[in-house]
C-alpha cells in the first residue's frame, strides 16, 4: 500500500525528512518517497499554502502516486479552551466556511450540495485505526483560505459552525479525497490557543510538528 501524506508547509514535514528520503518534483510540487513501517509513503509539500495548492497536491498524490489512503498532518488554531497548545486531535469532520451559494440556492453557508451536510466527515474506518494506535480527541475543523488570528473571529467560527479548530487546508484535502473515494485522515496539533494569534503561532509551530513522524508510524502499523 502507498500512503500519501500532505503537509501544507515544509516545517510540518520536518520530522518525516530523514536519511534515505528520495526527493523529486512534479511541476512546482516537491515530493518525498520513504518507507513508513511496512508501507511505501509519499509526502507532498506544495509551493504555497491554501486550499487550491492543497487540493492540487492531494490529487497528485492520488493520481500520480496511486495513494490508497491520504494522511494530512498539520498545525491548527484552537477555537475553544477545550483544546490547548500542543494537543493532538483527529479531525472528525470539516466545514469549508467560505463556501456560500445561499443567494442562488438557499443553501446554508458552508454547504456543498454534493455532500449530506455542512460538516463533511472524514473516514470513520481510518479514525478508528488511528484511535487504536493512539487515543486523541476528535474535533471539527473550520477551513478556508485565511489565517484566523482574532479571538473574535475564532469565537464566531465556533458559534456559527460548532468548530473546535481552524486551518487553511483541511477542506481541500478531505473533499478531494472524498471526490476520489480515497480514505482520508486529518491529524492536527494546536499551535495557537483560542486567545492567541500569529505571534503565538510563530513561537509554537515547530514544537507542534515534532511528533508527526512517530504518530504516522503508529497509525500506519494498524493499516
Amino acid at each position: 500500500m502507498t500512503i500519501g501524506i500532505f503537509t501544507a508547509m515544509q516545517k510540518e514535514a520536518t520530522s518525516f525528512l530523514k536519511d534515505g528520503v528520495v526527493a523529486e518534483k512534479v511541476g512546482d510540487f516537491c515530493f518525498y518517497r520513504f518507507k513508513l513501517g511496512a508501507h511505501d509513503a509519499v509526502l507532498c509539500c506544495p509551493p504555497y499554502v491554501g486550499e487550491i495548492a492543497a487540493a492540487s497536491a492531494t490529487q497528485l498524490l492520488i493520481t500520480h502516486y496511486k495513494a490508497a489512503v491520504v494522511f494530512n498532518f498539520g498545525v491548527v488554531g484552537a477555537l475553544t479552551d477545550e483544546v490547548a497548545l500542543y494537543d493532538l486531535v483527529y479531525v472528525r469532520d470539516v466545514v469549508h466556511y467560505d463556501m456560500d451559494t445561499s443567494v442562488v440556492d438557499g443553501e446554508p453557508v458552508g454547504r456543498y450540495s454534493c455532500f449530506e451536510d455542512v460538516a463533511v466527515s472524514a473516514s470513520r474506518a481510518l479514525l478508528s485505526k488511528a484511535i487504536d494506535a493512539r487515543a486523541c480527541p476528535l474535533a471539527r475543523c473550520a477551513s478556508a483560505d485565511k489565517f484566523v488570528s482574532s479571538p473574535v473571529q475564532k469565537e464566531n467560527l465556533h458559534l456559527n459552525f460548532g468548530a473546535d479548530v481552524c486551518d487553511m487546508e483541511s477542506a481541500a484535502v478531505l473533499f478531494t479525497c472524498n471526490f476520489n473515494h480515497v480514505p482520508c485522515l486529518l491529524v492536527k496539533c494546536i499551535s495557537d490557543s483560542r486567545g492567541g494569534g500569529y505571534d503565538e503561532y510563530k513561537l509554537n509551530v515547530h514544537e507542534a510538528c515534532k511528533d508527526f513522524w512517530t504518530l504516522a508510524t503508529q497509525i500506519s502499523a494498524n493499516l
